[in-house]
């Protein structure tokens, strides 16, 4: 009975359960100062909110309508809140831990102390948009993180924040970005944003960024997002300074033919040529274009340079680049882009250089004739109708009208004599091809049956019945041939219509 009695207290209750409950007690004690029966609003009632000194709305990182904590009046965040815009910070270095990541001596290290942030340097920093945290780069330069969306937040609505006017905004954005003008315009966001700053800076603080980027310009120019800077430099920045891009870009003979060779250098070079003022400019660029224009004419991203260069300059600076297309006719105009470009280089081309160019041309006609692009050439010299063009082509072509009246390409050049040539040379042509002795082949050909159907067309009395004798005598053979039976249809129509 004494032994029962030590065992249990007077109540009956157990002397080792109360004895053991004491304990855990004690323990939870010591590992948290809160009494364990206090409440949640005995324990935020412990913490000390500073007082706030600014009128700004509170930064609310849950989005509306989620505001919790005391009685509903302040925003519980993450770590730490705003309550009247001011950050509430425990004052316990027993709530969290006592080492926080340093991001950069010169931005942060008067907010930690202890361990935890000291309220008003934070919401100091907040007022002047550097709330950022910035990381060093290799060079030493602090570095705040792109995706930070730093532009957008410096000059966008910021209802949060003060509003400044557009002289301290300007200042806030040279204090806050200088130096990093050139990560922020190869950036896809912030490329934007700086292309509409540059258009209200004052021309002193243009010249501060215009300095960061110059050295960088060839970069730039083919970077998906930083050609577009470029391009807004170039429409802004004055005379002087489009002059110092001209000689970045033109330090190396190849390097802006390079550059021109792709679709971002294209076009930003493009925009730079419409923007040369002066004789000295065009004349460093047309010195380094004008040995490359063979390359230039073939390709899809350079042709815009080239063709830009001949509609918008002189014809004394685009002489030394006609004189190259000239020499490399042939490889120009069969190629599918030189085609073409070839064809407007005859346009705008003027006086001796034109001549130049023409000759080159009705040189290679007879192989010009037979390819697959150069024919166009040939066909686009005929439709000019340049005096003396057409005698030079027919000298040219003599004895080899048969053998292009059989080709897939040559029939078409044969064909376009006949359309823009005029009756005389017509009938010269047509005279050749019936005194060849296998001029019926030309009735069945798949290509040489199109060339009878336009002579034809083109011939007028004698000529007109030796063709359609030469289609009577061979009828049965093209009966039987899917291009003879075409032709005789055609013969029909023709004949009809003359009725």
């Amino acid at each position: 009975m004494s032994k029962r009695s030590s065992l249990f207290n007077d109540d009956g209750s157990s002397f080792l359960s109360s004895e053991s409950s004491c304990l855990s007690q004690f323990l939870l004690r010591s590992q948290n100062p809160y009494h364990v029966n206090q409440t949640l609003e005995d324990a935020f009632a412990g913490l000390s909110v500073s007082a706030s000194s600014f009128n700004h709305p509170p930064l609310d990182l849950l989005g509306p309508g989620s505001s919790s904590g005391v009685n509903g009046n302040a925003k519980i965040l993450s770590r730490f809140s705003y309550e009247s815009g001011t950050l509430v910070t425990p004052q316990s270095s027993d709530l969290y831990p006592s080492s926080f990541p340093t991001f950069s001596a010169n931005v942060f290290s008067s907010s930690y102390d202890h361990g935890f942030l000291d309220s008003e340097p934070l919401a100091r920093q907040r007022e002047f948009g550097n709330v950022y945290p910035t990381v060093p780069l290799s060079n030493g330069v602090q570095q705040k993180p792109l995706g930070s969306n730093l532009l957008n937040d410096c000059w966008g609505n910021r209802s949060s924040g003060p509003r400044f006017n557009v002289d301290e905004r300007r200042l806030q954005w040279f204090n806050d970005f200088r130096g990093r003008v050139l990560l922020l315009a190869m950036d896809q966001h912030e490329c934007r944003t700086l292309q509409e700053t540059l258009k209200i800076l004052k021309r002193e603080e243009l010249s501060i960024i215009f300095s960061e980027l110059i050295n960088h310009v060839v970069e730039l120019i083919v970077d998906p997002f930083g050609n577009y800077v470029v391009q807004r430099m170039v429409e802004i920045c004055s005379k002087e300074q489009r002059t110092q891009i001209i000689l970045m870009l033109t330090q190396s003979n190849l390097q802006l033919v390079r550059i021109c060779l792709t679709p971002h250098g294209a076009r930003t070079v493009e925009k730079l040529l419409a923007h040369v003022t002066t004789q000295e400019q065009r004349g460093l660029i047309m010195s380094v274009l004008s040995p490359s224009a063979a390359v230039l004419a073939k390709d899809m991203n350079g042709h815009r340079v080239l063709l830009h260069c001949l509609k918008h300059f002189s014809e004394e600076d685009t002489k030394h680049l006609l004189n190259v297309v000239a020499i490399k006719c042939f490889g120009i105009a069969t190629d599918k882009t030189g085609c073409c470009v070839l064809q407007q280089c005859v346009n705008h081309a003027q006086g001796e250089t034109k001549r130049q160019l023409i000759a080159a041309i009705i040189r290679n006609a007879a192989l010009l004739a037979e390819d697959s692009y150069g024919n166009y050439v040939v066909q686009h010299l005929l439709s000019q109708k340049i005096p003396g063009v057409v005698e030079s082509l027919m000298r040219q072509l003599e004895q080899n009208f048969f053998h292009l009246a059989c080709n897939k390409y040559g029939s078409n050049v044969v064909e376009k004599f006949f359309h823009e040539s005029g009756e005389q040379h017509s009938s010269l042509i047509i005279l050749e091809l019936l005194h060849n002795p296998n001029v019926a082949m030309l009735l069945v050909d798949p290509y040489g049956n199109y060339v009878i159907k336009s002579a034809l067309s083109a011939s007028r009395g004698a000529l007109r019945d030796a063709l359609e004798n030469l289609i009577q005598l061979n009828s049965m053979m093209m009966c039987s041939n899917l291009y003879g039976k075409k032709l005789l249809g055609c013969q029909v129509v023709f004949v009809c219509s003359l009725c």
